[in-house]
């Protein structure tokens, strides 16, 4: 079981880090709103690159979204009472792997079931 001191600790860096990645998304959608729009007078070229810039940052939007998921996740589960139990088999969650990964929500184990699931 965590102690108090490394759940105060886990949860005050998740709450800045749902704060970091809320402005960076904030920062992302201000940045797009700004940028030019494509026109007749593009040249092809000019026009793959910013399709180019558009989908990479689509990309890291939706990596930062779904941090921002599991970050909010754990949160959630700190304010129910349930922070530190694997969702998948009830069982504590090491504690180093919160202190590595405080929005971690599945133990050793089970991560590693699951992500050899997906490659199959």
């Amino acid at each position: 079981m965590l102690d108090v001191k490394r759940l105060e600790r886990n949860r005050q860096w998740l709450e800045e880090q749902r704060s970091r990645l809320q402005s960076e998304l904030a920062a992302m959608a201000s940045a797009e709103d700004e940028g030019d729009r494509p026109g007749y007078s593009t040249h092809i070229a000019d026009y793959a690159s910013e399709v180019f810039e558009k989908a990479k940052t689509l990309a890291v939007c939706q990596q930062l979204q779904k941090t921002l998921a599991e970050v909010n996740r754990a949160l959630d589960k700190m304010s129910k009472g349930v922070y530190g139990t694997c969702e998948a088999c009830g069982m504590e969650i090491d504690p180093a792997r919160l202190k590595a990964s405080p929005h971690a929500v599945l133990c050793i184990k089970c991560q590693t079931r699951a992500e050899l699931g997906k490659g199959r």
